[in-house]
């Protein structure tokens, strides 16, 4: 596999997640989500993007701690910082395991 660099522009990413909350405001769902799984499995840095070696560095990862981490921000209790990406990636990942926009529009189609 090449390795082909990509350059991401932060107006796209921007404009993407803008959508994507659009999206989820338009649909007939509630304005919330239950995080009904807690732990996952978190593959190191080092080791996410070597496709060519399995991972042995396997950590932990808590949804509950990382909402938790990423309220302070909202709170104004901390900063944010890089590191937050990964807590809201955690997030959306699981989000999107759980296939949220699917099946709110599946309902609406019933």
């Amino acid at each position: 596999m090449e390795n082909n660099k990509m350059e991401l522009k932060t107006s796209d990413i921007r404009e993407f997640i803008k959508t994507l909350l659009v999206k989820l405001d338009n649909l007939d769902i509630a304005i919330s989500f239950t995080l009904d799984e807690d732990v996952y499995w978190n593959i190191l840095d080092e080791e996410l993007y070597d496709a060519y070696k399995d991972p042995v560095g396997l950590t932990m990862g808590s949804l509950a701690d990382d909402w938790s981490f990423l309220q302070a921000v909202l709170k104004g209790k901390r900063e944010i910082v890089d590191y937050d990406l990964y807590k809201l990636a955690a997030i959306l990942r699981f989000l999107g395991k759980k296939k949220i926009i699917t099946k709110a529009q599946n309902q609406n189609t019933i």
